[in-house]
C-alpha cells in the first residue's frame, strides 16, 4: 500500500511539473522595439500582431531578415519568504523556431527552416521581459523567392526554452505570421541631387530597415562606384568629391 501511495505521489508531482511548463512561463506578446533594437520589458500597446519582410531591400544593400521581440511572463511564485532564496528565477536559454515558408521557400528542408536561435534573459518570478528572437535570419531569407507585386503569407512556430534550478522550463508555442513581399516597404525615389523628396522621409525600422515600416532610399550618384551607392533612408543632396 504505501508503494502505491508513494508511486501515486511521483506521478502527481510528473503530471504537476508538465502542466506547469504550459503555463508558468507564457509568450504574452511581440511588440515594437524603442529608438534602439531594445524593446520594453512591460506589455505596451504597440504590439505586433502580423508582420512583413521586404525581400526587395537587398537592392538597396539592407540585409533582409526579420526579428520578433515577444515579451515572456514568469507566473511562478516567488520563494523569497518560503525559503529565504530565489527559486523560481527563469533564465531564457534559446528559441526554438519552425518556419512555414508557402511556396516562397521553394524545396527548402528542415535543416535550413527548423533552427534555433540563442538569448540569455534572466526572468524573475511575477515578471515580465522582452526576448529579441531572429524569426528569418538572412541565411533563411536569401533563399527565398518572390516576385515584385506578390505577397506571400509565412509562419514562425515560435517556443522559447528556459532553464528553473537545473530543469528545462518552455513557453507556450505560438504561430507568428509574415507577410513576404518584393518591394513593398523600400522605396528608391531617386537621385538623390535631383529627386523630388516627398515631404516626409520614411524612416524605416529602427533596428532591422527590411522590415515592418516604409523605407525610402535615394541614389548618390557620386558614390556609383562605391559598395552601396544608396542613402536609406534618403538625405537630399550629393556627396563631395575630393
Amino acid at each position: 500500500m504505501k508503494n502505491k501511495f508513494l508511486i501515486l505521489a511521483i506521478f502527481m508531482m510528473i503530471s504537476s511539473g508538465c502542466a506547469e511548463n504550459s503555463s508558468s512561463l507564457v509568450i504574452v506578446q511581440n511588440q515594437s522595439p524603442e529608438t534602439s533594437c531594445t524593446a520594453s520589458n512591460t506589455v505596451a500597446d504597440n504590439f505586433i500582431s502580423h508582420g512583413i519582410l521586404d525581400l526587395g531591400a537587398a537592392r538597396y544593400n539592407i540585409t533582409p531578415q526579420y526579428y520578433g521581440w515577444f515579451v515572456i511572463e514568469n507566473n511562478l511564485t516567488s520563494t523569497i519568504e518560503s525559503h529565504g532564496i530565489e527559486l523560481n528565477n527563469v533564465e531564457i536559454k534559446e528559441a526554438h523556431i519552425d518556419l512555414s515558408l508557402a511556396q516562397a521557400g521553394g524545396t527548402l528542408g528542415s535543416d535550413i527552416t527548423q533552427f534555433a536561435d540563442y538569448t540569455f534573459v534572466t526572468i524573475p518570478p511575477g515578471e515580465t521581459r522582452s526576448v529579441q528572437v531572429n524569426l528569418i535570419p538572412p541565411n533563411v531569407a536569401q533563399r527565398l523567392t518572390i516576385s515584385s507585386g506578390q505577397f506571400i503569407e509565412v509562419f514562425a512556430k515560435v517556443q522559447l526554452i528556459g532553464e528553473r534550478g537545473g530543469t528545462e522550463i518552455v513557453t507556450n508555442s505560438i504561430n507568428f505570421p509574415v507577410t513576404l513581399c518584393y518591394g513593398c516597404l523600400v522605396e528608391n525615389i531617386g537621385p538623390c541631387d535631383t529627386a523630388t523628396f516627398p515631404e516626409i522621409i520614411e524612416q524605416g525600422h529602427s533596428c532591422n530597415m527590411s522590415q515592418d515600416l516604409k523605407l525610402h532610399c535615394c541614389y548618390d550618384s557620386n558614390s556609383a562606384d562605391a559598395d552601396n551607392p544608396y542613402r536609406c533612408p534618403a538625405v537630399e543632396g550629393t556627396t563631395t568629391v575630393e
